[in-house]
């Protein structure tokens, strides 16, 4: 299935006053590294359908398992891979990888839906969409922010 990585620089604002990353924002990368992946494919999971309904991917839930702390200053690798398709779902796993050993790591599960007026509703994932999904090619993004002086 599909994978996507992209590197980020930890900035001072993700930080606790130790320079530690405090943990919400790893909630906040896993939305931010399937959008991006997403985007790379051509995706808007976010844009109107033809007939001009809102389209979404909330997330159901999700765990997070934390095997060290990530400092302020450090480059993180985010590994987001499509684990499972479902008829109108998505699984996640998501890897924060630093020098190549892993500091923590996620699953989680998305729906594809759709707003017709009546309220967000989990529609089936289009056969173009999921062919994008399914491929074993992986995706490689460079998002690299500057420090802040």
């Amino acid at each position: 299935m599909r994978s996507f990585c992209y590197e980020r620089l930890l900035q001072w604002s993700e930080c606790d006053p130790a320079g530690i990353i405090f943990f919400p924002h790893y909630a906040r990368w896993m939305v931010e590294g399937v959008n991006l992946m997403l985007l790379a494919l051509g995706i808007d999971p976010n844009s109107k359908t033809e007939d001009g309904h809102e389209k979404g991917l909330p997330s159901t839930g999700f765990t997070i398992a934390f095997h060290a702390p990530a400092m302020l200053h450090e480059y993180l690798v985010h590994e987001v891979v499509v684990a499972k398709i479902g008829t109108k779902s998505i699984g996640i796993k998501h890897r924060f990888l630093r020098e190549g050993v892993c500091v923590a790591e996620a699953e989680e599960t998305r729906i594809w839906t759709v707003d017709d007026g009546s309220g967000m509703r989990g529609v089936p994932i289009s056969e173009h969409v999921r062919t994008l999904l399914e491929s074993n090619e992986p995706l490689h993004h460079r998002v690299v922010r500057s420090i802040e002086v």
